[in-house]
């Protein structure tokens, strides 16, 4: 059998982690996991306890993707309470040559081992193939990366974009911006635009409206608001749509991505028939004299919940020289 690479994907909720080995130019996944982060200590007890389970062999190397940004070989995780330091980390897995790398960063390495089939297409736009693409993702957090062509392939940049200020649109959000002023002082993107976003916009609609906080978590907020039982869910789902959009466009407009603009993260394939009708796209191209071009950029939805772990993997292989597998 080929060499075993780990990867792992660490998030603020779960933890997925997995052994898969590169066989005829694909990534064939031959043990995965997912934890529940919270319940967890570190992320090398996590990582300890997957491989005890897997019982060898020993991996060749591994990628480690964190949602926070690495430093110098180090990360304080944005949404749970862990520090890691890829060498201590490395160590604990028994001096296993490691990459530590920002969770975007890792989605960004994983866009090419995806397959057609992984991605649905909201704007086709007119694609360069030497341009620059932009990865945005909500999940418990919002992800960003930028991605640079470089000698045929693609640099992958870790950002912290996410945490620019929220600009709202008309009355409701900026009640919500002033709500969130108030309770943080700083009212970012990710405050909108996330799971953590979901419950806390649903919370502030129902007090806007003059009912008691909410409950729900993301998960129910999002289920109600398809199904259109509850119509404080309706109305948090329409705000973090176009806000969603809204950013992902921001963006575009630093970037100029003619190769693509790509959304993942795991809220964005649970609510496809949102993005669907319209109010994201707008949020994207509605840029005033520049509308025009932002209709030039091409638009996909990452369906492949994997696609972080496709590039953990990728950066585990380059620490032993290997190159990447490229599905596309």
């Amino acid at each position: 059998m080929s060499a075993l690479y780990l990867a792992a994907d660490i998030g603020g909720t779960n933890s997925r982690v997995a052994l898969a080995a590169r066989e005829q130019g694909h990534w064939h996944i031959h043990h995965r996991a997912r934890y529940p982060s919270q319940q967890y200590p570190s992320a090398a007890s996590i990582l300890t306890e997957f491989l005890a389970a897997c019982g060898g062999p020993t991996p060749a190397a591994a990628g480690i993707a964190v949602a926070g940004p690495v430093i110098d070989g180090n990360v304080r995780l944005t949404n749970v309470s862990w520090q890691v330091n890829a060498r201590e980390l490395g160590a604990a897995l028994g001096n296993l040559p490691l990459a530590l790398l920002n969770d975007f960063e890792a989605v960004g390495r994983g866009i090419d081992s995806l397959a057609a089939a992984d991605l649905v297409t909201l704007q086709p736009g007119l694609p360069r193939a030497d341009a620059p693409r932009l990865l945005v993702g909500a999940g418990t957090g919002l992800g960003v990366s930028v991605l640079v062509p470089a000698n045929g392939s693609y640099i992958a940049l870790p950002s912290e974009g996410s945490h620019a200020d929220f600009a709202p649109l008309g009355e409701l959000e900026i009640a919500l911006l002033r709500h969130l002023l108030e309770q943080h002082g700083h009212a970012s993107w990710e405050r909108v635009v996330s799971g953590l976003g979901l419950e806390a916009t649903y919370a502030f609609v129902r007090r806007h409206e003059g009912r008691a906080a909410g409950t729900l978590t993301a998960p129910q907020i999002t289920e109600a608001a398809l199904a259109g039982s509850d119509p404080w869910a309706v109305r948090t789902l329409a705000i973090f749509v176009s806000a969603y959009g809204r950013f992902a466009g921001n963006l575009a407009l630093a970037v100029l991505p003619r190769g693509g603009i790509y959304v993942a993260g795991g809220i964005a394939p649970r609510i496809l028939p949102q993005l669907r009708e319209g109010a994201f796209l707008r949020g994207v191209t509605a840029k005033g004299r520049f509308s025009g071009l932002m209709a030039e950029m091409p638009v996909h939805i990452v369906t492949n919940d994997d696609v972080g772990l496709f590039g953990a993997f990728n950066a585990a292989a380059a620490m032993t020289m290997a190159a990447p597998p490229r599905e596309r």
